[in-house]
């Protein structure tokens, strides 16, 4: 490998990511797209100059680029919405790569989730109901856990016994735990209890086994290029107590992409922070500058995030500086010496071409500069086409 590039969200998620990621795919060799954290409720938009549009979740968002992907072995499988997303895209996607370590998610993981968070009415921690935070719980007991390798060692009865026994022991102690009782423990019960639920899972499991290929990071090692993929933003992050407890449970700046490039041979590196030239969130949560002023006055809209059970309707607010620069000096920490910064400031066509703050106005190259980048992406638009790439070279805050 050549060169290496990561795409990490700066804010709350819904930054851009898939574009980026979309964008440092398309380059020149072979290309291999790495997801380095989180799971399927990652919802990446990609939009192409010939038309082409899909949300992301479970395979790489450098696959209309040509990219193969490689699921990482901080990312947790899903295969029912694997199975759902591919029926989208077809199988002209690349390859896929599986990390034999993966934790798989298991239905009884995302009834779980989804009874718990609907229990916590205006509580709720603005969950997307995927399982990812009860799959990393289950799988801290060896005798319920389900990994990757697993799959591909065992044959589907034994799998199915230990599903099995994960519904009949493991779930009623954990839905005790998480005060799941009385008739919403009958009625979680009762659908565990359905074959159909866990032969369905079956099928998808194999499927997915049948389509892609178990390795290790290893296989990045054969391509030019490597795009790590990041999901969700900064300021989800698992360790932001600042924002508990409406966080993801995982690593989602450099940590997990680090410890993957230190286990690599030594390349050109550039780490990439993505924000939109405002704030967003979906989901419950601190929200500092969030004011529904902004979004009349600059007409803001969203094509991805839909309001839903779960997460609720999307949120708007200003861009909030002492917060972004606060999320990218708790990161650089995993920055290797010599390894190059760089910022994406997306939606940029929706503000003027400015970054909107409480106070004031920025320009993009201010921010920029701020960040001691090396490399400013001004995106105005959906499409890799729509970015503008420049280094940054002086301050602008004179200029304007």
């Amino acid at each position: 490998m050549k060169k290496a590039y990561a795409v990490i969200g700066a804010n709350f998620g819904d930054e851009g990511k898939g574009l980026m990621t979309d964008l440092f795919c398309r380059t020149e060799g072979s290309v291999i797209n790495i997801r380095s954290n989180g799971g399927a409720q990652a919802g990446h938009t990609v939009c192409t100059a010939d038309g082409k549009r899909h949300i992301f979740s479970h395979i790489g968002s450098g696959s209309f680029a040509g990219a193969d992907t490689y699921l990482s072995e901080y990312f947790i499988l899903n295969p029912m919405l694997f199975s759902k997303e591919l029926e989208k895209l077809g199988r002209n996607i690349g390859k896929i790569f599986i990390d034999r370590r993966c934790k798989v998610t298991l239905p009884c993981d995302m009834l779980i989730n989804q009874f718990v968070e609907t229990m916590r009415g205006n509580s709720r921690h603005g969950s997307c109901g995927v399982g990812i935070f009860e799959t990393i719980v289950r799988s801290r007991d060896s005798r319920y856990a389900l990994d990757y390798d697993y799959v591909l060692k065992a044959d589907r009865d034994a799998v199915r016994k230990l599903i099995n026994n994960i519904n009949k022991e493991y779930c009623p102690k954990r839905a005790a735990e998480l005060g799941i009782t009385g008739g919403a423990e009958k009625e979680l019960m009762d659908i565990l209890a359905n074959d159909m639920l866990t032969e369905n899972y079956l099928d998808d499991l194999y499927a997915m086994a049948a389509i892609c290929r178990g390795t290790d990071e290893q296989i990045i090692e054969e391509y030019d290029t490597a795009v790590f993929e990041g999901a969700q933003g900064l300021m989800l992050d698992q360790n932001r107590e600042d924002y508990f407890p409406h966080l993801t449970p995982s690593d989602t700046g450099m940590k997990n992409i680090r410890a993957i490039l230190n286990r690599l041979e030594k390349r050109d590196t550039e780490v990439c922070y993505v924000t939109r030239s405002f704030f967003t969130r979906h989901g419950a949560g601190r929200f500092d500058t969030e004011s529904k002023a902004i979004a009349e006055e600059y007409g803001l809209y969203d094509k991805t995030n839909a309001p839903n059970e779960f997460q609720g309707v999307f949120r708007y607010g200003w861009f909030d500086l002492p917060e972004f620069m606060a999320s990218l000096a708790l990161d650089k920490k995993y920055i290797a010496k010599g390894e190059k910064i760089s910022i994406a400031v997306t939606h940029l066509d929706m503000t003027d071409g400015m970054v909107v703050c409480p106070t004031g106005k920025l320009m993009p190259e201010d921010i920029a500069y701020m960040a001691m980048a090396d490399m400013l992406y001004k995106v105005s638009g959906e499409t890799a086409e729509d970015v503008a790439v420049q280094p940054v070279t002086a301050k602008a805050l004179s200029r304007r």
